[in-house]
């Protein structure tokens, strides 16, 4: 049976860059935070009742990102708030084919990218078509940076055979390495243990420029010397980035889940967010709210920090370009005929005024540990300072420890809005949206 390496050397020792770190409490100013946002993203977050068909032609002048959703999952995780569905084969393969389609129909809007990331779903479900899928990005848009997602199932040997050389950054879900939390939230069954997950990351950290492993923290029960169980593990499995997310729940699941398995709190939250500063520290380095990366290797950063527009592709997918959120049709079927019709798969979209634009930009740039950002109104700015998120003076601003966990909790509420609007497109979905039936392809009964 496999088991955790130990590292008695392991230390609570923080660097000067979490100093501060123990002081991150829930407090007016957090909850002042969680408050703005869940009002802001219900006031802004709203699809118009006119359906949309196309999206703008490229400006010549802008950089974008691409983003790819594969909308496919052997088992579907109950906390999971992307857009997935159970995998079927055939429905897959017709899915990538046309996501190609609809990958050429963009570049003949003039569109180029030197950045993909395809997220899901479990994007690596089948390698050869993601194989095929990220070859045709690079010789139609030039791309020269590719992340994926995936999960402990889809890094094996045979996967390695179409991702190795292809991908830039790998980035696995793991969630915990503690067996307790996994059974709660069903993957232990699916993935297996935390020890078993352990040595499927180790197994290819040296097959990728960049591994990132995705870790949850605030759940339910969970203590500090839970988490620290986790950091410990993470730290000696060495990946060159970590992500820690609070846990969030979807909201089409949230009262279900709290029944199964509780509800996390605020004031553990604070507790965990300011344990993991104290404690990711050299020779990693804390590189937004969430993520940290070691300081020897490039960072690649999830795409809405670093990229203020960006071009989504697949069902699901969302595009913000021009000020507009376009949101594609998010059932199979729809996006099929769509995109064989030779149209965008664009269904739904909403429009934001400029200070609502710069409201978005400071918050994600923030996040990003940018204490300036080029886009920062002053009322918003000014508060955010007020409460102690920006020290420094002159030239020398950062982020402090308060701030990156008022920002985490900002970004979560901007998650959870984007939440609901996924749980308002996929509410009236039926059956028959789970899957492709094109010309040639026969009904089933």
């Amino acid at each position: 049976m496999a088991e955790f390496p130990r590292d008695n050397s392991f230390s609570r020792a923080a660097d000067a860059a979490s100093g501060g770190a123990e002081r991150i409490r829930w407090d007016f100013s957090a909850a002042a935070a969680r408050l703005i946002m869940k009002s802001a993203v219900k006031y802004y977050l709203r699809f118009s009742e006119d359906n949309v068909t196309v999206l703008p032609p490229a400006d010549k002048n802008k950089s974008y990102l691409l983003y790819l959703h594969v909308p496919f999952c052997l088992t579907l995780c109950p906390y999971c708030s992307f857009h997935r569905f159970k995998f079927q084969e055939e429905t897959a393969r017709r899915y990538f084919s046309l996501l190609r389609d609809e990958m050429r129909m963009t570049a003949r809007l003039g569109y180029s990218f030197s950045s993909a990331y395809f997220g899901g779903g479990t994007t690596s479900i089948l390698p050869d078509e993601l194989a095929k899928t990220i070859d045709l990005a690079r010789e139609l848009f030039g791309i020269t940076e590719v992340s994926c997602e995936s999960d402990p199932n889809h890094i094996d040997p045979q996967s390695l055979m179409y991702t190795e050389g292809r991908i830039d950054r790998l980035s696995v879900g793991i969630q915990t390495f503690n067996d307790r939390f996994l059974e709660s939230i069903g993957r232990i069954k699916k993935f297996g243990t935390g020890a078993e997950q352990y040595d499927k990351v180790k197994a290819i950290l040296k097959h990728f420029p960049i591994v990132n492993v995705d870790l949850m923290y605030n759940f339910p029960g969970q203590t500090e010397e839970d988490l620290l169980e986790d950091i410990r593990i993470v730290r000696e499995l060495n990946p060159q980035q970590v992500t820690f997310y609070p846990l969030m729940y979807a909201p089409f699941v949230g009262r279900k889940l709290r029944e199964a398995i509780g509800k996390p709190t605020n004031e553990n939250e604070a507790k965990l967010f300011s344990l993991i500063m104290r404690n990711m520290t050299d020779p990693y380095l804390q590189r937004t709210s969430w993520a940290f990366a070691l300081k020897k290797k490039e960072f690649i950063d999830e795409y809405v920090v670093d990229h203020s527009e960006y071009v989504g592709l697949g069902s699901g997918a969302f595009s913000f370009l021009n000020g507009t959120l376009y949101a594609n049709s998010f059932s199979l079927q729809e996006y099929a005929e769509r995109v064989a019709a030779g149209m965008a798969s664009v269904v739904k979209s909403t429009a934001f005024g400029r200070h609502s634009v710069k409201q978005y930009r400071m918050m994600v740039e923030m996040f990003g540990l940018h204490a300036e950002p080029p886009y920062r109104p002053f009322f918003e700015y000014t508060a955010l300072r007020a409460v102690g998120a920006v020290g420094g003076s002159g030239g020398h601003k950062f982020i402090t420890p308060k701030g990156r966990f008022l920002l985490s909790v900002m970004m979560k509420g901007f998650y959870n809005g984007m939440d609901y609007i996924r749980e308002s497109m996929r509410k009236d979905l039926k059956g028959a949206d789970e899957r492709i039936c094109l010309a040639g392809c026969q009904e089933e009964e």
